[in-house]
């Protein structure tokens, strides 16, 4: 509300701004509440109320950087829906990704940069992951060859480790010649279980 007409500290203006924001909420699935602490909301809905901060100036044209990077894949569903509703009712939206497959699921049309450059336009129709990644790198990417390999003996091992409020009976067994990826949204215990495992921090059960 802050910097719109009527003022955030004029009563008239809150219930104006709050009416508008209800509508807008209604008409693009943007519902959330006008009273909210931005700080408390989670990252989805705090990414909904920076959308609704530009549609309540009569934005036209919205650009997002990299939108999906810190959202559950739920949360992308929820975003995707959003971004559909509003190019329906006229808006026009800039997505800039390096995530091909989200770029070819809600694009209508995708300009590749490369080195500063504008090197193509395509429309999605027509366009596929192994096309955009050429563009992107100059060059055909081929898929990596797969070699067949045995992985040997634990070469560390994590039995029902526990870090009070931040890891919960952890099993985890990497051996030799594996790669092991764990993956999670940021604040579900990586750098926990990184200090652990790199000696910084000892656990409060297991081994």
């Amino acid at each position: 509300m802050l910097g719109a007409e009527g003022g955030a500290l004029l009563a008239g203006g809150a219930r104006r701004l709050s009416a508008e924001l209800d509508r807008l909420g209604r008409d693009y699935g943007l519902v959330i509440d006008p009273d909210a602490i931005v700080g408390d909301l989670p990252v989805g809905l705090q990414q909904r109320v920076e959308i609704l901060k530009a549609l309540v100036r009569g934005a036209d044209i919205l650009i997002l950087d990299e939108p999906t990077a810190v959202l559950t894949p739920q949360e992308v569903d929820g975003l995707f829906a959003t971004l559909r509703r509003l190019v329906a009712q006229g808006l026009s939206i800039i997505f800039i990704s390096h995530k091909l497959a989200e770029v070819l699921a809600i694009a209508s049309r995708v300009a590749v940069l490369r080195q500063g450059r504008l090197v193509a336009t395509r429309e999605t129709a027509g366009a596929d992951r192994a096309m955009l990644a050429e563009l992107m790198v100059g060059r055909r990417v081929s898929p990596p060859q797969r070699v067949a390999a045995a992985p040997g003996g634990p070469v560390l091992t994590l039995a029902a480790v526990t870090r009070r409020g931040r890891l919960d009976g952890i099993d985890l067994e990497v051996r030799a010649g594996e790669i092991v990826g764990i993956a999670g949204v940021s604040g579900n215990g990586q750098t926990a279980l990184s200090a652990l495992i790199s000696g910084l921090a000892l656990p409060d059960a297991g081994h």
